[in-house]
């Protein structure tokens, strides 16, 4: 056994050692490319027109491209380029310094649910960042990776125990998973106006002069931090809009009451999910009636009744919050929580109170 992880881990250096030399040649190929590319764009002016056909000749001659990190390039665009990439190169990728923190008993959670689902692959992007002097990060999916990590980690005990004759079902799926393509998106540097400011070195070549070595840094970050938030903007799924979760009538009663109620209230609607009190969230209000049972425990069978249901629960609620018995600068709910004077202020005005609070959900 400690033969074995000592051929292991030096055969690990050497991959190491080769990857390192190979990715110092890519970097020079890469940045010659860049002012090639630059300097062409500069001279021949290329007319909107022409766009579709010179990206269909940059994706056909992309495909031939190999970057020594991250394997077959299959597409590249004005903006990011496509790989396919094996999961154990993505797990030696720092993670974006501005990412959320990395939880490893998620991985190990959906690691555990990935079993339940090997025949589908993985699928998705795993973004990553590519700065100035070629070194990556990963932007978005480092959960992803972390799970694939610890499935490759298990492929390589199904292979080592395969004579033991401890086979079953899982266990020969999770050994043909493919690890080793996974699709990858690379957003590289964008072209700015403005650049860094320059110095000569001593043999005429030119340098970042530590200003603009800084004000390259701070350009990088700020790239990652938009492309981060683009890609997060999305609002989650919501878990009664998933496959399988909850039946259609289901969802056609919550849609109907929902519904109803946005449009008969705008101005006590957002459009975050993250409002604040006295507001409510389209989604949000679905979920948490999904969430509450509500539609099985008082047996409904219409959207009709559940919107009937609400209103006996916001006409609770104005008795509640009567004119004059909550009238303290902070009035506290039956769930001990606070309201506002403004937040009150406004369901009054509006005769809408199921945003103050959400006991009403289980009464």
């Amino acid at each position: 056994e400690r033969s074995r992880n000592e051929s292991r881990e030096r055969e690990r250096k050497e991959k190491e050692r080769n990857r390192e030399l190979a990715f110092e040649k890519w970097k020079e190929n890469a940045a010659r490319e860049r002012r090639s590319e630059e300097q062409g764009s500069n001279a021949s002016g290329l007319e909107e027109e022409n766009t579709n056909n010179t990206m269909q000749q940059i994706s056909q001659e992309s495909t031939k491209r190999h970057h020594p990190i991250l394997g077959p390039q299959i597409a590249q665009l004005p903006y990011k380029r496509i790989h396919l990439t094996s999961a154990r190169t993505l797990a030696s990728l720092p993670v974006y310094e501005k990412q959320r923190a990395y939880r490893h008993e998620r991985a190990l959670v959906m690691a555990k649910d990935k079993k339940k689902t090997l025949w589908m692959g993985v699928p998705g992007v795993i973004s990553l960042m590519e700065d100035n002097d070629g070194r990556l990060s990963i932007l978005d999916g480092q959960h992803r990776v972390g799970m694939m990590s610890l499935l490759e980690e298990e492929q390589r005990n199904i292979m080592e125990n395969k004579d033991s004759g401890i086979v079953n079902s899982t266990n020969e799926e999770l050994a043909k998973l493919d690890l080793n393509n996974i699709l990858v998106e690379v957003f590289f540097p964008r072209k700015s106006l403005s650049s860094p400011s320059v110095d000569a070195d001593a043999d005429g070549s030119s340098v970042l002069s530590g200003g603009g070595r800084k004000q390259q840094v701070e350009q990088e970050i700020d790239r990652g931090a938009a492309i981060f938030t683009e890609i997060n903007k999305a609002e989650p799924i919501k878990l009664l809009d998933l496959p399988g979760v909850a039946t259609k009538r289901t969802r056609d009663i919550i849609d109907h009451a929902a519904s109803h109620y946005r449009d008969a209230f705008p101005a006590m609607f957002s459009a975050s999910q993250k409002c604040r009190a006295p507001h409510l969230n389209l989604d949000n209000l679905r979920e948490a009636l999904f969430a509450s049972e509500v539609i099985k425990r008082e047996k409904m069978g219409s959207g009709g009744e559940l919107v009937k249901w609400i209103a006996r629960k916001n006409e609770a609620l104005r008795k509640q919050y009567a004119e004059g018995e909550m009238d303290d600068a902070k009035s506290t709910m039956e769930n001990g929580k606070k309201v506002g004077q403004a937040a009150l202020k406004k369901a009054r005005k509006h005769d809408f109170y199921l945003g103050l609070e959400s006991t009403w959900l289980y009464k």
